[in-house]
């Protein structure tokens, strides 16, 4: 409950910003965010290591690097980070340090290239993804942080360098490799044929989905492998349940502004240039959910990296609704709702 008060004051402050952003002068901003950058880091660091869902974990891992399952099923930049952080004599608390130190300042950067309004989207940013990967799933955060700067260089079509960040970014965390297609979908603009199609598309897979069937269903069983297959059978034996996409009120909030974003596609075009890769990142969010809702872990995991866009993706709204201090409420809302989700009922501190 202490980490969620501190969460809830950063939310309450960036409520005051967000709604002044207009007004800040850049070089305000800039100083701004360096001070939240050092907060956001001191909070990260100093989290509970028993309070929070993965702490327990991550402090495993750490002190158990040498095991050849843990070895071989954790990504590389972890076990060998956790051998020199205990060669000089550091604990699990300097691990989340370090990878708060690599995640925070330079997300926040990458989030302001991506948008003006960086306060507004810092209003969904920390109640969905700060609290879930920059305090509890550190090594997804920090592989969100070089998928950002990705994003970022396919806008500027320079895709050497956007793969060389996915790369590192999988050396953090092994699923961001999905991003790979994205380099050959690049920010090119879709003409109205392909919005409409990509808007079928996601609605036949809902339907889908509301059939209960998955892609999973459709790949031969021979071609499944590894932790998919794992995940699979587990899911057969009612280890857990298909994802209840239609019950999470956020995912469906989404799923209308997609259509919505698709609908004032070329304004929006217009308003930010990142608009066409980031309404591309917001459907595969959403269709991945829908894709691999039969195994949680793997639908899961794959939407929250496509959508670490949404907070950029839900400043669009201040461009759609007018006046801007109703469109900057609405995202409050979205926020407030958010925070107290997972306040109440996610389990994501104790």
């Amino acid at each position: 409950m202490q980490m969620h008060l501190i969460i809830s004051v950063l939310f309450t402050i960036t409520v005051f910003f967000a709604f002044l952003e207009d007004r800040l002068k850049e070089v305000h901003k800039i100083c701004i965010l360096a001070a939240y950058a050092i907060v956001m880091v001191l909070i990260a660091t100093t989290k509970s290591v028993q309070g929070n869902a993965d702490g327990a974990s991550y402090e495993f891992m750490f002190y158990d690097n040498s095991n050849i399952l843990i070895e071989m099923a954790t990504e590389p930049t972890y076990i060998y980070l956790s051998r020199m952080v205990l060669a000089c004599g550091g604990t699990i608390v300097t691990m989340f340090f370090i990878y708060a130190l690599i995640s925070i300042p330079a997300k926040l950067k990458a989030l302001n290239d991506l948008t003006p309004y960086i306060f507004t989207a810092l209003l969904i940013y920390i109640p969905v993804y700060y609290e879930l990967h920059d305090l509890i799933q550190i090594r997804a955060a920090a592989a969100a942080t070089f998928l950002l700067f990705a994003i970022l260089y396919i806008t500027r079509k320079q895709f050497w360098i956007a793969a060389a960040f996915i790369f590192i970014a999988s050396l953090f965390h092994y699923s961001s490799l999905v991003f790979l297609p994205f380099l050959f979908l690049g920010n090119r603009k879709l003409n109205q044929t392909g919005r409409i199609a990509c808007a079928c598309v996601l609605i036949f897979f809902f339907l889908f989905y509301l059939a209960g069937k998955d892609i999973l269903y459709l790949i031969p069983a021979g071609l499944i492998t590894g932790k998919v297959d794992v995940y699979q059978k587990d899911a057969e034996k009612g280890l857990w349940e298909m994802v209840e996409l239609y019950k999470n009120i956020f995912y469906m909030i989404k799923f209308a502004f997609y259509l919505v974003c698709l609908y004032y596609y070329d304004y929006l075009v217009e308003k930010n240039k990142a608009a066409p890769i980031l309404i591309n990142l917001l459907g595969a969010s959403l269709l991945s959910a829908m894709l691999f809702s039969s195994t949680p872990v793997i639908a899961i995991r794959i939407s929250e990296l496509f959508g670490i866009v949404d907070g950029v993706i839900f400043t669009f709204v201040l461009y759609i609704v007018s006046p801007r201090v109703l469109a900057r409420s609405c995202v409050t809302i979205l926020g407030l709702f958010m925070l107290l989700y997972n306040m109440f009922l996610s389990q994501y501190f104790t």
